[in-house]
């Protein structure tokens, strides 16, 4: 047997394209590839749509929360006289007449202090323009003091 009879049973060159597989090799191998890529319970899979689901669980709470008609974005601040009888009130449900009178001292110091601040920076931080007066001025009073 020479070698160009070897060659013409069979053996496949360099370069030569390579022999078919049977149809049925390859229609299984496909069906099987597809079903692997297509299968949707991977591990990776859960774990993002797990974090999804608590992601939207929790804005749903959020969202409810921020709903109530009494929240914290809807409240309006006391008045002097509504946050003084306030302070009056914490302090008189105090029982001892030690802890009861610095109670009462803190309150006035809130309503003396604090309240008006706050009250300011709210009233100027209510209009774009208000704040833009409200820093030059205070830039000016800076500069020339």
């Amino acid at each position: 047997m020479t070698q160009s009879d070897i060659r013409a049973e069979g053996e496949v060159r360099e370069g030569s394209p390579a022999a078919a597989a049977p149809p049925e090799v390859n229609a299984q191998a496909r069906a099987h590839a597809r079903a692997m890529i297509a299968e949707p319970s991977s591990i990776a899979l859960q774990a993002v749509t797990e974090s999804t689901h608590a992601v939207w669980r929790t804005a749903a709470k959020v969202i409810t929360l921020l709903d109530r008609p009494v929240s914290l974005i809807d409240a309006h601040p006391l008045s002097f006289r509504q946050a003084r009888a306030h302070h009056h009130r914490c302090a008189d449900a105090i029982g001892p007449v030690y802890i009861a009178v610095p109670r009462l001292v803190w309150g006035y110091f809130h309503l003396l202090v604090i309240k008006p601040a706050l009250n300011f920076l709210e009233w100027v931080t209510e209009s774009p323009a208000r704040l833009a007066v409200a820093v030059a001025v205070a830039f000016a009073v800076w500069y020339w003091s």
